[in-house]
């Protein structure tokens, strides 16, 4: 799929924007910050920038992994529903297909049954009236 020029530009309007502002985050945030791994005996150094995007950037990702098991069963339901409506449109478009075969036979029948209808006998004409 290809992106429309207004779909580019409004993408560039936000990416530009927010990447400049990691840049300048980044640069002004540069001081080192002590880690504490708490039940662990380990800690490390670490920018102050580099913490709160890591932090960030795992809560983005935590959040996305809790959103997509929420929705799991409203995915679930979803597939059941789309195969049970391609279902019901395949049984309509048989069904349908039936009744066109029914309606075509009723008119072959209605017209062999007009053209081979037996004769009809003569009307009985009463006697003439001699006199």
């Amino acid at each position: 799929m290809k992106k429309s020029k207004v779909a580019r530009v409004l993408s560039l309007l936000v990416v530009l924007p927010a990447g400049l502002s990691v840049v300048t985050f980044t640069v002004v945030n540069r001081g080192a910050v002590t880690v504490d791994f708490w039940p662990l005996p380990m800690n490390m150094q670490a920018p102050l920038s580099a913490v709160i995007l890591l932090s960030l950037i795992a809560g983005v990702i935590w959040g996305g992994v809790a959103s997509w098991l929420a929705t799991g069963t409203a995915r679930g339901h979803a597939r059941k529903t789309a195969k049970r409506a391609d279902q019901a449109e395949t049984r309509s478009k048989e069904l349908e297909d039936r009744v066109a075969h029914l309606a075509s036979e009723i008119r072959a029948y209605k017209a062999t049954t007009i053209t081979t209808e037996p004769p009809r006998s003569p009307s009985v004409l009463p006697p003439a009236n001699i006199a």
